[in-house]
């Protein structure tokens, strides 16, 4: 598994999590069927198996045979199977990363279980083209994309994309029921990747006896078409009165144009980001963007501003006179500075607003301790703050009252969004257009999203050497949920602003961000010590908040201070925006990974192709008073090595040398994640175990109960090999083609399961060449 890299090199993006089903889900021995059989979809290439077959670890114990992998007939009972596809469309270098329009199931499907409960035995992915009909498609033309689906199948004109074509980094898929709704969250989970999407019951349903919506995310990445996704006889997951179908799917366009995406030359790089060369992929078989290397199209740049407080006392003051004046010279303009010993007064820095001169301030430093507040809680300080940009914004409030002055080309159109870093969030947002005329709006992702009900007062437009100045009122709270509510303590807003060169709202002709800071303008502050704030963004386009994305330290993860897996004391480059390299943050939905003057070698080719699942299914029977239900569902567990960072970059111990790297995890039971279990419980089964490895230099990932030593999951990826065929061909390409599971259960060839309690401790190492 080792394998030599060259000398210059950029540190490598990888990806470690760990994902499982009431249980987990992990990799290592074989068994495969050796000839064809009937309905399974990935036919050919390297085997299905499993990883701990008899005498895999050396404790060993369960029921002596082979277990069967065959989807069709490794459960007791008929099985049968439905096809789902979900459209992607991408150019050269190109990230596909949003959840698409809902797709509905089969209708005889659905009616033939409206009010009982189908049981998921297992599932297979592929990504396909397909020539043939596409059933209910939900794909609107020059719109969102979606999908159709098939009962039992429609698998003619289907043809596999080789993963060096497009590589899927990861995906989710929810099978959703009558009784279930999408939701969008308000800040992402890691599941184990980040997503915004959330499913749940809704209000007053049907019935509350089995689950109304079922995600499948296991397995991702590299080894997501060829690591086996079935579960033990007599287990499932269940769902009742199915519906949908909804994928979230994460594809990377490396396809060289100048082949089509079915032809299996092998991976022939095409032009690539300077910011590329690592040694996962400094190889001749899978693309370097696999890693989303963070190329000049992606800016980072950090802010350090001082909280400012009308109430309370600052958690971390300023220490001196010096600190404090150079910390309010950067809100507002100084008019002096003083040092006090003062009791009646707050400690530390305070700014006192002039009564004369607009945005202009005495700087205090409070030398004493003192247990003195920095204003009272109940009162509403008035607030004023100005920003200057495309469009020139000052507001101002008394706590119950706004008013807001906006300047901008007269003739065509401007406006500003509030508390937002990006039209995906979604703004409210004030536009005035090329006459004067004023709308409030709920922006969308790059759409003009929906006009609100006028919560402003017009006081003033005018025009002055071509610039329009128009100057309203609003309550400072919000009309509706959809309207902003001023903040009524100091700080700042993120804005968005754009102007265009219609007067009606259309395309904008220019759009950057900004930060508008409230001040006190009638009362005095404490300033506190100034907090870096970090920012990554995309062309000038989006901007995200580097936050919560710190590496926990000891014992829970090696990222932080062991982190380049080599056993040298260092933090994981991931861990730190300045050092990050590549991975999730530079790999958002439509960005592209190669230079920005590489553009004119994107071709105007889009590839059109789909992510297919095949779903195995039965029919579930409940209980009755002389014999058990047909199934028991299984439930999700998921954690990653890091319970903050989901990004992993390598680094070789010796400069252009291969090595193997090693990272661990160390937690408990009660801490791995389970996703939809009661909030007390007191043990747990797991039937089967995948851990995700990004591709393509994992060796091997374990699953240890560190309070015996026995090692419960000893999962060894596989790769392409000649036995199986070339190793350019679909399901045997040259690297990463599976990471089989470990299952659990009284089956021929299953060992008995792990039965872990809260307290157990349990630790997960990861190998991988570096």
């Amino acid at each position: 598994y080792q394998r030599r890299v060259r000398g210059a090199v950029q540190q490598t993006m990888g990806f470690r999590q760990l994902a499982g089903i009431v249980a987990l889900m992990m990799v290592g021995a074989a068994l495969c069927a050796p000839t064809p059989e009937p309905h399974v979809m990935n036919q050919g290439g390297v085997p299905y198996q499993i990883s701990n077959p008899p005498g895999s670890t050396p404790h060993w114990v369960g029921t002596a045979g082979d277990y069967n992998i065959n989807f069709n007939t490794n459960v007791a009972g008929n099985v049968e199977h439905f096809d789902v596809y979900g459209e992607v469309q991408t150019k050269y270098s190109q990230v596909y990363w949003t959840r698409n329009t809902p797709i509905n199931l089969p209708p005889q499907l659905v009616e033939r279980f409206k009010g009982k409960v189908m049981v998921i035995t297992g599932y297979e992915v592929d990504q396909v083209t397909h020539t043939g009909p596409q059933p209910g498609s939900t794909t609107q033309p020059g719109g969102a994309l979606g999908g159709f689906s098939c009962y039992p199948d429609c698998s003619d004109g289907d043809q596999s994309v080789p993963i060096y074509n497009a590589y899927n980094h990861h995906y989710f898929g929810w099978l959703t029921g009558e009784d279930a709704e999408l939701y969008e969250r308000e800040t992402p989970v890691h599941l184990p990747n980040p997503t915004l999407t959330g499913v749940r019951t809704r209000t007053n349903p049907s019935q509350t006896e089995y689950p109304t919506n079922i995600v499948f995310k296991e397995n991702p990445g590299g080894e997501f078409r060829k690591s086996y996704h079935g579960y033990p006889s007599g287990y499932g997951q269940l769902l009742h009165s199915p519906t949908q179908w909804v994928v979230e799917p994460m594809q990377i366009d490396t396809h060289n144009r100048n082949y089509t995406i079915n032809d299996t030359p092998g991976f022939i790089p095409d032009f690539l980001p300077r910011q590329s060369q690592n040694i996962m992929t400094e190889k001749d078989s899978l693309s370097p963007l696999i890693e989303c290397p963070c190329s000049d199209r992606i800016w980072k740049h950090s802010t350090t501003t001082s909280s400012i407080l009308t109430n309370s006392t600052c958690p971390l003051p300023i220490s001196n006179l010096a600190d404090c004046t150079a910390a309010v010279t950067k809100l507002a303009t100084v008019l002096s500075s003083t040092q006090v010993s003062n009791s009646s007064l707050p400690a530390g820095c305070l700014m006192v607003p002039s009564s004369t001169a607009p945005r202009s301030y005495a700087v205090v430093f409070n030398a004493v301790t003192s247990e003195a507040s920095c204003g009272s809680a109940t009162e509403k300080p008035d607030l004023a703050g100005s920003q200057i940009g495309l469009v020139n914004l000052t507001v101002s409030h008394d706590g119950t009252t706004a008013r807001i002055t906006m300047s901008g080309p007269d003739g065509a159109w401007y406006g500003v969004g509030f508390n937002a870093e990006t039209m995906a969030d979604a703004p409210y947002a004030i536009i005035v257009d090329g006459k004067g005329a004023i709308t409030e709006r709920k922006l969308g992702e790059h759409a003009p999203g929906s006009i609100l009900a006028s919560s402003v007062t017009e006081v003033s437009s005018t025009v002055v050497g071509g610039i329009r100045t128009t100057v309203m009122t609003r309550p400072v709270g919000p009309a509706t949920k959809d309207h902003y509510g001023f903040p009524t303590t100091p700080g700042d807003v993120n804005l968005i602003t754009a102007v265009g060169n219609t007067p009606e709202l259309a395309y904008h002709k220019s759009r950057t961000g900004g930060t508008l800071t409230l001040l006190p303008t009638t009362a005095s502050a404490c300033v506190c010590a100034p907090v870096v704030q970090e920012y990554m963004s995309y062309m000038n386009q989006s901007t995200t908040h580097w936050s919560n994305y710190d590496c926990l330290d000891e014992p829970r993860s090696d990222m932080l201070r062991h982190g380049d897996g080599t056993g040298r004391n260092l933090s994981n480059s991931a861990c730190a925006m300045n050092s990050y390299h590549g991975g999730l943050k530079c790999c958002q939905h439509t960005f592209f990974l190669t230079d920005q003057d590489q553009d004119p070698l994107i071709r105007n080719e889009t590839d059109t192709y789909f992510l297919k699942w095949r779903y195995y299914f039965q029919e579930y029977t409940p209980a009755t008073a002389g014999s058990p239900a047909s199934h028991r569902h299984l439930h999700h567990w998921v954690f990653l090595i890091d319970a903050n960072v989901n990004d992993y970059e390598e680094d070789s111990a010796d400069y252009g040398e291969a090595s193997i790297g090693r990272i661990s995890a160390h937690l408990t039971g009660k801490d791995i994640g389970l996703e939809d279990t009661p909030a007390s419980w007191r043990t747990i089964t797991p039937l089967v175990m995948t851990p995700h490895c990004h591709a393509p230099s994992c060796i091997r990932e374990e699953f240890w109960n560190a309070d015996t030593g026995e090692i419960i999951c000893n999962v060894t990826a596989r790769y392409g090999e000649g036995r199986y065929g070339g190793l350019n061909e679909v399901f045997n390409e040259a690297d990463y083609v599976a990471i089989p599971p470990c299952i659990f259960g009284d089956q021929p060839g299953l060992q008995t399961p792990f039965i872990p309690v809260s307290y157990t401790h349990l630790t997960l190492p990861t190998k991988r060449i570096v």
